[in-house]
């Protein structure tokens, strides 16, 4: 009996400890889309269009970014948050080259950036209590050294009639 109320204790525990850091990344999973309409740009040029995709993977969450600046500029980039607080290398962003993301609660994110080993900005992901949208805002140093602030609504994509949405 012993046992067994020791064996429940410990699962639980480690429940616990180990759901709150996927329950708070999962709230970005899926595709979004820039939305225009509400974002703004200081410092740097606005985006044209853009997506984000946040799929879930055995190694943590993989993030691809396609965005189309204002002058027509595709920005690919991608990395794989491992969820632990590590930085990890980013690829195709000229911003930055590496990037660890925290979680503040259940909804808010916060990536800090680094650029050849220094931090160069941060962005607070913010997901609305619906799901159906999220705020990323950034201040970050470009390589030219001029400060870049954003504030950027992201909507959730509409997922095709029947299929899973994630």
């Amino acid at each position: 009996m012993l046992r067994s109320i020791v064996t429940f204790a410990l699962v639980a525990l480690l429940t616990t400890l180990a759901s709150p850091a996927h329950a708070a990344s999962d709230a970005l999973l899926g595709q979004w889309v820039f939305d225009a309409s509400r974002s703004t740009f200081d410092g740097a040029m606005p985006y044209r269009s853009g997506r984000y995709t946040f799929t879930r993977t055995a190694g943590g969450v993989q993030v691809l970014a396609e965005i189309v600046e204002a002058n027509g500029q595709l920005l690919r980039f991608e990395y794989l948050d491992r969820e632990d607080g590590s930085f990890v290398p980013v690829s195709g962003n000229p911003f930055y080259d590496s990037q660890s993301t925290a979680w503040v609660d259940s909804r808010t994110a916060v990536r800090t950036e680094q650029r050849q080993g220094q931090v160069t900005g941060t962005t607070t992901f913010s997901v609305c209590a619906d799901g159906r949208s999220y705020s990323a805002r950034a201040s970050r140093r470009l390589p030219n050294g001029r400060l870049y602030t954003s504030v950027i609504f992201w909507n959730r994509a509409q997922t095709a009639p029947g299929s899973r949405r994630q």
